[in-house]
């Protein structure tokens, strides 16, 4: 019984040292070496809002409500890591200074990219089930007016960018 548990060890022993299987590698072996970077997040959009509520506080004010708000559709958005060098490039490219980005720090960015799907597929859009006006004043029939409802079909993001640094 010994010899067989002493067996088992050492056959365990030698099967871990030939699983693993790392070496090193010099650095300008390491150069040759690629990759792939960023994150791709897919999400299928669907919020709702109760409604939305303007009143004017005024004497005769009033309220304007935007009920059964609904957002619905696809959404892609890659997220990619980019250095210091190419976001002063994209500043500069458009004329803009951030006041808090130093210049040297690498920075996350979130971009809608032109997606090649079915132009529909990835175009959120955005429904009001209803509008109404009601009176904050003395309306003594209480009633509210309707203005029907809108949508916003196919809210089109591709091509926009966004980016995060810390500071």
């Amino acid at each position: 019984m010994k010899f067989f548990k002493l067996a088992t060890a050492a056959a365990l022993v030698a099967a871990s040292l030939s699983a693993s299987a790392m070496t090193t590698i010099a650095d300008d072996e390491l150069s040759t070496v690629a990759g792939q970077d960023g994150v791709s997040i897919g999400a299928s959009l669907n919020i709702n809002i109760g409604s939305f509520q303007y009143t004017d506080t005024d004497a005769n004010g009033g309220t304007v409500s935007f009920n059964n708000i609904s957002i619905k559709g696809l959404m892609h958005m890659d997220v990619d890591i980019i250095n210091a060098a190419t976001f002063n490039g994209i500043l500069t490219s458009v004329g803009a200074t951030l006041a808090d980005y130093d210049g040297t720090s690498d920075v996350v960015q979130f971009a809608f990219p032109n997606d090649t799907l079915a132009s529909t597929a990835v175009l959120p859009s955005i429904k009001v089930g209803s509008i109404t006006l009601g009176h904050a004043g003395n309306n003594a029939a209480g009633t509210t007016t309707s203005f029907g409802s809108i949508a916003i079909n196919q809210l089109d993001l591709r091509g926009t960018t966004v980016w995060m640094w810390a500071h």
